[in-house]
């Protein structure tokens, strides 16, 4: 399933949680004083519901969040904000070159939470905690009757996370959920000013860009105002 376009949870009462992360000290681009993880702080604040936006170290930290909410407080969506890659989205982590970033810890990072270590492969991951943040998360989703979704705002989740996490929540009783993500660069992006050619209608705020994964950078599509690009992939979470 692709090209879905409705990438912006409504906030309703159930709530909209955000994670972002943490640990990117590098300059935002644009921004005076700003680092990265303070632009995906300020992004995830405008996508969340008041309260619920949380930077954190590891994913267990993420899992305890989730637990601190009231049983009886039903989530809508989840985005989680910032750095990724095909298989992790990064909780905390540190600058690597340029452009890269790296995590500093195995619980870091957000993984397939299928995954099973093997002895034999000691770089391979444990989808242990992230299968915990997972199941935390289904105690909260139960209840709702509407759409719920969660949104991989980073690079290349598309690939393969996003898939993993629908695959994970699926069996909870979960009647109207899906995942979604890319599979190029996204590049949380503001914009105060008009840019060039900029389209009818353009209002500041975000507007979000996903680009091609090399050295060119080609945007291949931009975000209304405020609302993410549509996803390149989306998998359906089954009850």
């Amino acid at each position: 399933m692709s090209g879905q376009t409705n990438t912006l949870i409504p906030k309703q009462n159930p709530v909209v949680v955000a994670f972002y992360t943490t640990g990117d000290t590098r300059a935002a681009s644009g921004s005076t004083g700003a680092t990265v993880s303070d632009a995906f702080r300020m992004r995830a604040q405008t996508l969340a519901t008041s309260g619920y936006v949380y930077g954190v170290a590891t994913v267990s930290d993420a899992t305890a969040k989730i637990r601190a909410i009231s049983a009886t407080q039903p989530i809508s969506g989840v985005y989680f904000v910032g750095h990724g890659n095909a298989d992790v989205f990064f909780f905390d982590g540190v600058p690597d070159g340029t452009d890269n970033f790296q995590s500093v810890n195995s619980d870091g990072v957000l993984v397939d939470p299928g995954a099973v270590h093997s002895p034999m492969s000691p770089s391979s991951p444990d989808g242990t905690a992230s299968k915990t943040l997972m199941n935390e998360l289904a105690k909260h989703i139960i209840p709702l009757t509407s759409l719920f979704a969660i949104a991989m705002l980073c690079c290349n989740s598309g690939t393969n996370l996003v898939a993993a996490v629908a695959l994970a929540l699926s069996g909870h009783g979960i009647t109207n959920g899906t995942v979604g993500g890319y599979n190029n660069d996204y590049r949380t992006n503001f914009e105060g000013t008009a840019p060039k050619n900029a389209p009818p209608g353009w209002t500041p705020g975000w507007h979000d860009i996903v680009q091609t994964d090399d050295a060119k950078k080609t945007q291949l599509k931009k975000g209304t105002t405020n609302a993410p690009p549509s996803f390149d992939t989306s998998s359906n979470i089954t009850p």
